[in-house]
């Protein structure tokens, strides 16, 4: 999916599990559910959050295949193991939300995600092509859901 669908899914997520997320830190749920629902795109080139991260968006590409490791459960695991121990469960737990609003994205395209790599070659897939008409009626109905669940 688009940058901007993956947004909108993390947001969706989010906005559905808010009371979990309650007090006077949402903002920074909230912002670290949107980071996780573009972060596995730091394997792309042509991805923004790539493009933002300079040297490591290089170095990520040099060594990793796109929807491969950092698409992975894996990656996932250890991300939240290591924000865990080092800042907070919380900031774990909102940074996963946004992983699987990615995984749910991604999981829905015609190229799918290897969501158990490196451990396993099954490719998880569904029949929505990246930036086509279904993602362009999805990406207007997540708009739709916010919009009428924020006013």
């Amino acid at each position: 999916m688009l940058f901007a669908t993956h947004i909108l899914l993390g947001i969706s997520l989010f906005l559905l599990f808010a009371d979990f997320f309650n007090g006077s830190s949402q903002i920074i749920f909230l912002s670290l559910v949107m980071l996780g629902s573009i972060l596995p795109d730091i394997d792309s080139s042509h991805s923004k959050i790539n493009r933002w991260s300079g040297i490591i968006g290089i170095i990520i590409t040099f060594f990793s295949k796109h929807r491969g490791l950092f698409h992975s459960l894996l990656f996932q695991g250890i991300l939240f193991g290591v924000v865990s121990y080092f800042f907070s469960i919380k900031y774990a737990q909102a940074l996963f939300l946004g992983y699987l609003a990615h995984v749910i994205g991604d999981g829905l395209t015609v190229k799918g995600l290897y969501l158990f790599y490196p451990f396993s070659q099954i490719n998880i897939r569904g029949p929505i092509k990246v930036g086509g008409f279904i993602e362009k009626i999805i990406f207007l109905v997540l708009v739709i859901v916010i919009v009428k669940q924020v006013l």
